[in-house]
């Protein structure tokens, strides 16, 4: 199976970026299963080594407990130990990093230690209105987590979760209303702005529409790695 670099779609080096709204934990699932690749958010990496106490987790804990941020090096040091982990021969997917410059010239160097690089970014794009809609629509179910939105006819969100043997509570987050999003997209486009434009001066970003059907959009992300109809 050709792609981008030229070689099997499972040795495939990945990054996905989108922001929220977007629809980027589906593609990755979707992605994931179709090329054989391992997926490495740094959001599971986080409650991985804080739940293990490792001595990266550690480290992290001690700063989000004074309420600091986490440093590069912590967040860095989590997700080049887990690539270290992968087979050289085989691929991975990165979601949630690198948010910063700094995180991509760190990854870029791991990689190059190991006589790799990234194949190609993936940027799922959607616009901030239809972002802000699609997330103030999204209501969780407190018991399981499962998203529900509100009914196109009354406008209302369930009144319970129908997954939950008693019927868990539905709840909107505090971070899901409009003006919550709004903030939320604007610290997403600063942080990320400059992360795109690294990797398209490498000519490693494919810019992919993101407001079509599932599967329209998972189309044109197998496009953009060469594999679209295989």
């Amino acid at each position: 199976m050709t792609t981008v670099s030229g070689q099997k779609s499972g040795g495939l080096k990945l990054v996905l970026f989108g922001p929220p709204g977007a629809g980027k934990g589906t593609q990755a699932q979707l992605l994931r299963d179709r090329l054989g690749i391992e997926h490495v958010a740094s959001g599971d990496l986080f409650r991985h080594h804080l739940s293990n106490g490792t001595e990266l987790g550690e480290m992290a804990r001690d700063y989000m407990n004074r309420g600091a941020l986490v440093p590069d090096e912590v967040t860095i040091g989590m997700v080049i130990d887990r690539i270290g982990q992968i087979g050289g021969g085989e691929g991975f997917m990165l979601d949630g990093f690198p948010r910063n410059t700094n995180q991509a010239q760190a990854l870029e160097s791991a990689l190059g230690e190991r006589g790799q690089g990234i194949d190609r970014v993936i940027h799922i794009q959607v616009a901030d209105d239809e972002l802000i809609r699609r997330l103030s629509n999204r209501y969780i179910c407190r018991a399981c987590q499962r998203p529900f939105t509100r009914d196109a006819a009354t406008g209302a969100p369930p009144e319970r979760c129908e997954d939950c043997p008693d019927g868990g509570d539905i709840y909107q987050r505090d971070d899901d209303t409009p003006e919550a999003v709004a903030n939320r997209l604007t610290v997403y486009h600063q942080e990320t702005a400059p992360v795109l434009d690294f990797y398209r001066e490498r000519g490693l970003l494919a810019d992919v529409a993101g407001e079509g059907s599932v599967e329209a959009v998972n189309a044109s992300v197998l496009q953009s790695l060469e594999i679209a109809g295989e």
